[in-house]
């Protein structure tokens, strides 16, 4: 899918167009070479963002003639970074799990087994086997 922008002042102006759309809009344009009004351009995909940092944008740049989108990645604030770090660490269902500052994350005293499905068990500092809860019987 080709994708066209209109240029004003050196900058670009408004939204890509599809090149179908440009096609019935403009029909005498040779889309091989373009004004100076218009340029292709190149959509970026969105970056994905770790959790201590936010991703701003798009921005439409032309780079070598041809506009892309242009995401900014920027580290959150050290203030928002603790907040979300003192949720985490309310909301930490076991006292002897521990916040993992780097990943934002619980780390377990010890750590989940290979094979096998388990359930922390508090009590005693293990993994132990998961069992399914029972359902409770019904009554007609």
């Amino acid at each position: 899918m080709n994708l066209y922008i209109q240029i004003e002042n050196g900058m670009p102006k408004n939204h890509p167009i599809l090149e179908s759309n440009m096609v019935m809009i403009f029909p005498e344009m040779d889309l091989q070479n373009l004004s100076e009004n218009f340029c292709k351009f190149v959509r970026v995909e969105k970056p994905l963002a770790k959790w201590d940092e936010v991703v701003e944008g798009p921005e439409y740049k032309i780079i070598d003639g041809i506009c892309y989108d242009v995401w900014t990645v920027n580290k959150i604030s050290d203030e928002k970074r603790k907040e979300m770090l003192d949720k985490l660490a309310a909301e930490n269902p076991y006292p002897s799990w521990t916040v993992d500052e780097i990943n934002h994350d619980l780390i377990p005293p010890k750590p989940y087994p290979e094979e096998g499905v388990w359930q922390w068990d508090e009590a005693t500092l293990n993994w132990i086997p998961y069992v399914e809860p029972e359902e409770p019987e019904t009554t007609e």
